[in-house]
């Protein structure tokens, strides 16, 4: 997995995100937007909507298990996109970060108390 493909790689394991994917991608009117910007105004709000209303269990753990092949990355942009974009936002909310926790695999959830240790919130 490398940063160039990230966004394309994230449609391909969350099919569902396609139509907001491509609603972005009118909004940057024909610039390519990074990952951090697709991560965050894309996957994060659904992410976060999954969690709070707990309806598609099958859904997060096929989102928590790309996240975890994005924290085994061996490249350092990809984990940053993971860290500062996903995991960082799921922080600022106890109750979603706690639900997110239990589908976290092993990587992920390592990663996730980095950052909340980082930002004092642990």
């Amino acid at each position: 997995m490398n940063y160039e493909m990230l966004n394309d790689m994230l449609i391909q394991n969350v099919p569902e995100l396609k139509q907001a994917y491509l609603k972005e991608l009118e909004w940057w009117d024909g610039e390519q937007p990074g990952a951090h910007n697709i991560f965050g105004d894309v996957l994060n709000p659904y992410l976060i909507e999954r969690l709070d209303q707990m309806d598609d269990e099958k859904v997060l753990k096929r989102i928590f298990n790309f996240l975890e092949s994005m924290a085994l990355s061996e490249d350092e942009k990809v984990k940053e996109v993971l860290t500062c974009t996903v995991l960082e936002r799921l922080g600022d909310d106890t109750k979603i970060l706690e639900r997110a926790e239990a589908f976290m695999g092993e990587n992920t959830k390592k990663l996730s108390q980095d950052v909340e240790k980082g930002l004092g919130r642990l």
